[in-house]
């Protein structure tokens, strides 16, 4: 039940902020569709939480090689809070290939088994095309107050700010009925959801909200921030994802190691395990 609320919720972040009213739709419709070539990207999820906080972080260029395609990255990563120290890296896409650097060394993930996962992606029950279609004619109440601000400003670039909030049981409650009916891939599990299932989400999420910033010059995606509050039991916080594109297709250097040069990806598992899987890490652990 927590796996699908979390699903709703991202769906939030991207497909349903296309539920808005008139204006705000026609934004961020485009934005959506537009694609952005390259960029320097920022990506944060924060929790806080009673039992603590934990937060991910991702930033580095970023560039895209079309529909359906692996995109290229050299990413840096820092992950605090889920082990007794902080986790630091690189994240290294080619398009075909991919790295991770962590302890000073570099694990490959191999050009056959990032085949093998991008074909699998393709055919394990995401969101399709037509998915979408469906839940954009569902979503015009799904918004009860958005509101829209066509003179922003984001570190200096005229930007057009959606702001809003979910009404998370009416999207829950569509999504159901839409789960239900044929040619609908990307949503199994959701029909089950019962009238109290959706109270008991509404009540671990709480209070969704978002902020999203389009560029005025040439309509593509600037930032996503969206956050709620979480209450699981005697465990409550609050949770904010953001995601910021700066540079806006211009040009990016992405340096990847050479094919075959990373030791295979299975080790890199092992290695976390003993750094994290029962004795105490240190302080901090790079990655690279």
């Amino acid at each position: 039940m927590i796996r699908q609320g979390i699903a709703i919720l991202a769906c939030g972040v991207g497909v349903a902020l296309t539920g808005c009213g008139a204006q705000e739709a026609e934004v961020v419709k485009g934005a959506f569709e537009k694609d952005i070539k390259s960029a320097n990207i920022e990506v944060a999820i924060d929790v806080q939480a009673t039992q603590g906080s934990v937060g991910i972080k991702l930033a580095g260029p970023y560039q895209s090689n079309g529909k359906d395609q692996l995109p290229s990255a050299d990413l840096a990563l820092q992950v605090r809070g889920a082990a007794p120290g902080t986790i630091s890296g690189r994240l290294i896409s080619t398009g075909k290939n991919a790295f991770v650097e962590y302890g000073g060394e570099t694990y490959e993930v191999g050009e056959d088994l990032v085949a093998q996962m991008q074909k699998s992606n393709e055919s394990s029950g995401q969101l399709s095309p037509n998915d979408i279609r469906m839940i954009m004619g569902e979503m015009q109440d799904w918004f009860p107050s958005t509101d829209t601000q066509e003179d922003a400003d984001l570190d200096g670039e005229p930007v057009t700010r959606v702001t809003g909030k979910l009404d998370l049981s009416k999207a829950l409650t569509d999504l159901k009925e839409l789960a239900s009916r044929p040619g609908m891939s990307g949503a199994q599990g959701l029909e089950q959801l019962s009238k109290g299932d959706i109270k008991d989400i509404e009540k671990m999420f709480s209070d969704p909200k978002f902020t999203l910033d389009v560029g005025r010059d040439d309509g593509k995606l600037r930032r996503i921030v969206t956050s709620f509050r979480i209450e699981a039991g005697a465990d409550k916080g609050a949770m904010e994802f953001s995601m910021r594109f700066k540079d806006v297709d211009k040009p990016v250097t992405i340096d990847a190691p050479a094919t075959g040069s990373g030791k295979p990806i299975e080790e890199l598992g092992r290695k976390l395990e003993q750094d994290f899987g029962g004795a105490a890490a240190g302080p901090e652990e790079e990655i690279s």
